[in-house]
């Protein structure tokens, strides 16, 4: 008897479309799980957030641009002091002490200062300022400690915490202020008047002004004029060979890729606008 053939049953072409439109979709919502995923660990959890860029960028390797930038700024401030600032963004493993420098050529530049992060807000405490702030002394390098201000918080408060939590001593940088941001529920006003107030009470108690760090647009749009008479640290990491022509700065942050034998991962840069002998008056 003849056996009959079976036929193979053919998908037909709306099946297949629907097959991938499903596939498509799954694609992108894990995609989109993907991004949130990563927006939300950098709204909540900026440490980890950063210390995930860390070791992305552990190769330590910069574009050929940034390269060149940071060799030029370098060769144009020879004269001047380079040092470097830390948080807890950097683990303390990372750090080399006995081995930070800039390389330029075969030419090395000593970091002859660390600035950490001591306090942050009302009440939060950089969990490796103590451990950098310590080792810093036994080093002999010039050290300092700079508040994180969070605008949204009470300034007498941040103040308070900053002078319970940064124990500054001769010879350790002047207070420093750290203002990166405009606050969401108060007035510029408002803002600049409780920065005000954080300045006067340190300033009280150290009977020095502090120095105030900020980016170069923010200080240009939001804090000048009112805090001009303040000691200026100021972060631009453009191609300049100055960070501005317009005010008086006293430190430079010029790039947050520094590469350096004395850490396993990208640091910032700074230099101090004068000499080992100038950098005195900034220091208790």
């Amino acid at each position: 008897m003849r056996k009959t053939k079976k036929k193979t049953p053919r998908i037909s072409h709306k099946s297949k479309t629907q097959w991938s439109t499903k596939l498509v979709v799954l694609l992108l919502c894990l995609l989109s799980v993907g991004i949130g995923g990563v927006f939300y660990v950098r709204n909540y959890y900026p440490a980890l957030y950063q210390k995930m860029l860390n070791r992305l960028s552990a190769r330590k390797v910069n574009t050929l641009y940034e390269q060149q930038r940071i060799d030029r700024i370098v060769g144009l401030h020879l004269e001047k002091v380079f040092g470097i600032d830390l948080s807890h963004y950097q683990e303390r493993e990372e750090i080399a002490w006995d081995s930070l420098y800039i390389m330029r050529g075969k030419e090395r530049y000593p970091l002859q200062f660390a600035v950490f992060r001591a306090t942050m807000g009302n009440e939060a405490t950089d969990n490796n300022f103590a451990h950098f702030w310590e080792t810093a002394k036994e080093r002999g390098i010039v050290r300092g400690a700079y508040h994180y201000y969070r605008p949204d918080e009470d300034p007498v408060k941040q103040a308070v915490s900053y002078l319970r939590n940064a124990p500054l001593e001769k010879g350790d940088f002047l207070p420093i202020l750290d203002v990166e941001k405009l606050p969401k529920n108060k007035t510029k006003e408002q803002f600049l008047e409780e920065i005000g107030q954080w300045l006067s009470l340190v300033e009280q108690y150290y009977q020095r002004k502090p120095i105030l760090y900020t980016y170069i647009n923010f200080y240009e749009t939001h804090l000048y004029p009112r805090f001009k008479d303040y000691p200026l640290w100021v972060a631009n990491y453009n191609n300049v060979s100055v960070p501005t022509r317009l005010f008086e700065w006293e430190l430079w942050q010029f790039t947050e890729n520094g590469i350096t034998a004395g850490a396993r991962v990208k640091i910032d840069f700074n230099v101090f606008n004068g000499s080992k002998k100038d950098l005195q008056k900034l220091l208790l």
